[in-house]
């Protein structure tokens, strides 16, 4: 334990992750030693699975040689078979969406835990009222800031979008739902709530500045509205409304139907904010779809980046020595300085996806059916729009459904 750091960082470069991980688990010294070496690597994959014992998780880093898993481990919430939309990862905590039903007032409440699965550190935020009555569809997003957790300047965001109406989620249009958009500060303790618009947002970003970056589509347009987030109840949310002058083409055919039970445009566009410069991105995921199974093959991604001066989204074909994780809960910004890299990554310009891991076996009463790969996860080079897959290991936890993760020191 009386090695130098330096020296440890060394010898610790050397190790499979797994390995790192349980020198971790020596001493003082040691742990920070392998903190060191999760900070300066790209973003683990978590893999979730619910068996009849409980909800188990997975740390793993595909795009390694060795595909080592870092952690297995038994999460503190139960986590039933729609976690997909409930857990998401900032900053090396993992957030739990929890929904609390409250028989007697006929009240449903949101309330967002964090767990950081390293340190096992964990604090919630307030409850926050979201409807009476019993919902038919909903769907939800949440986004946060680049601030510390638990910070006075950590920011959330929280989408909620929802339906009371006695229809089929076929049948459903936006003027059937109704909408949350609410944000907290953590000096406050309490949720600041609530935006009110007649919008239908698709994603929501936060920046540092307090600004509230919500994406709509209608009329075959896309519109970005940004709102000004005060510092208490009494403020007003200022709202700049940005009209692009071009629309996006495949957006969404369906644009007069908000469709809650698959929300395509929600989980096929997704935006990030490039905290270093406040460039806003929108990243369109291109993939085939398998009706019959919730398995995703990607086929390739979009990036396009949003031009204030013209009102444009434009695309772009080089992120420069940066990458983009995508998973199904958000897009995120990675620079590639200061990360130990293998050669192929190394002048970044890419997107790293992470979503099945299992077989989607071709069933019988769909005999024409060509069927998907064994897994969806790998990396999209844009500088030529080809795909590299990473191998899959037996180790992983069968999961439908991966995120990115990076772990806080």
């Amino acid at each position: 334990m009386d090695l130098p750091l330096k020296l440890l960082e060394l010898i610790f470069q050397r190790l499979c992750l797994d390995d790192v991980m349980n020198c971790r688990a020596t001493c003082h010294s040691w742990r920070k030693a392998a903190d060191a070496i999760f900070s300066s690597q790209l973003p683990l994959m978590l893999s979730l699975s619910t068996t009849c014992c409980g909800s188990f998780g997975s740390l793993s880093a595909p795009w390694s040689n060795h595909d080592s898993t870092v952690l297995t481990e038994k999460w503190p919430q139960e986590i039933d078979r729609t976690y997909n939309n409930r857990v998401q990862s900032v900053q090396g905590w993992l957030v739990f969406n929890i929904f609390h039903y409250e028989w007697f007032k006929a009240q449903t409440f949101s309330e967002l835990s964090f767990f950081n699965p390293f340190s096992r550190a964990r604090f919630k935020l307030p409850k926050l009222f979201l409807f009476s009555g019993g919902p038919c569809y909903y769907q939800l997003r949440v986004a946060f800031n680049s601030a510390l957790p638990g910070s006075e300047e950590f920011v959330v965001a929280f989408l909620f979008v929802f339906s009371n109406q006695e229809k089929e989620y076929y049948s459903m249009g936006p003027e059937d739902s109704k909408q949350r958009l609410a944000f907290i500060k953590f000096k406050q303790g309490s949720w600041i709530e609530s935006i009110e618009s007649d919008e239908i947002f698709y994603d929501i970003q936060v920046d540092d500045d307090n600004k509230l970056y919500g994406l709509t589509f209608k009329h075959q347009t896309s519109v970005v509205f940004v709102f000004t987030l005060g510092d208490n109840h009494r403020d007003d949310h200022v709202v700049e409304r940005l009209v692009m002058l071009n629309t996006i083409e495949d957006v969404d055919a369906a644009v007069s139907r908000f469709i809650f039970s698959r929300a395509f445009f929600k989980r096929s566009h997704q935006m990030v904010i490039d905290t270093s410069t406040g460039e806003l991105l929108l990243v369109r995921h291109l993939r085939n779809r398998c009706y019959y199974d919730l398995s995703v093959h990607t086929k390739g991604f979009n990036v396009f980046k949003l031009d204030r001066n013209n009102l444009k989204w434009c695309e772009v074909f080089d992120i420069g020595d940066r990458f983009l994780f995508w998973d199904f809960t958000k897009a995120s910004l990675v620079s590639a300085k200061g990360l130990r890299l293998a050669e192929r990554f190394k002048r970044g310009n890419c997107i790293f996806f992470c979503h099945a891991n299992t077989r989607c076996q071709k069933p019988p009463y769909y005999p024409f059916s060509d069927g998907f790969k064994d897994h969806d996860m790998g990396v999209f080079f844009l500088v030529d729009r080809t795909i590299s897959h990473f191998s899959i290991s037996s180790s992983l936890s069968i999961s439908r459904r991966n995120m990115w993760f990076s772990p806080a020191l």
